[in-house]
């Protein structure tokens, strides 16, 4: 993994340019389509201690497999030892670019060269990210913002953070539509989620 530290390092020193990191082995290229055990293998294959794919890993999908749960999963299960990000230079193809170094590297680079600038390219993933599943208006907001910035992710990564915040919203009401809560629970957490989102207000203000 050493390389691909370096790879990363070199791109933010500004010794290689952002086409260079595109064809680089430090970018992993994950189709929609992907199959479970391929992106795993994809990102064991970059590991210096691959995980044992024979563990158990619960991945709760739905109907059909979904990439970014896979990848969340996978995340988790890693942690706190290494850690996936997305390349967000791949926002808005059916094809994204993701790439996994060692928390202590990641440490690194944010601590070289500002967690900001890191964030702008690589985006870190939690359970609550949406990748492959974003819609095509988050999208292209998300694409305008990136064009209308400095090189930094501040906005972007607020931006994101909102679009958590309203498909919470909508996963919520989608729950208690379907039965999946009842009122008790739909009210309890509604009420802990309108905090949180009075609270973004107010450190951000109102966003479109």
């Amino acid at each position: 993994m050493e390389n691909l530290y370096k790879e990363l390092r070199s791109f933010f020193a500004n010794d290689i340019d952002l086409t260079d990191l595109f064809d680089s082995e430090a970018i992993i290229w994950i189709d929609w389509r992907e199959y479970d055990e391929d992106v795993v293998n994809y990102f064991n294959d970059m590991m210096d201690e691959p995980i044992d794919i024979k563990k158990e890993l619960q991945i709760p999908y739905g109907d059909e497999q979904d990439r970014d749960v896979t990848i969340k999963y996978f995340n988790d299960f890693i942690k706190p030892d290494y850690e996936v990000r997305w390349f967000v230079e791949s926002l808005g193809n059916d094809t994204l670019g993701f790439t996994v170094l060692s928390v202590s590297e990641w440490a690194k680079l944010d601590g070289e060269f500002g967690a900001d600038t890191v964030r702008y390219y690589f985006e870190p993933i939690d359970f609550e990210s949406d990748m492959f599943n974003l819609g095509m208006d988050e999208v292209f907001a998300l694409l305008a913002l990136r064009e209308n910035s400095e090189g930094v992710n501040t906005q972007f990564s607020t931006q994101l953070d909102w679009i958590r915040i309203i498909n919470k919203e909508k996963t919520l009401a989608e729950q208690k539509e379907n039965g999946q809560i009842d009122l008790k629970q739909y009210m309890v957490a509604k009420k802990e989620l309108q905090q949180i989102k009075d609270d973004f207000v107010a450190t951000h203000g109102e966003m479109e």
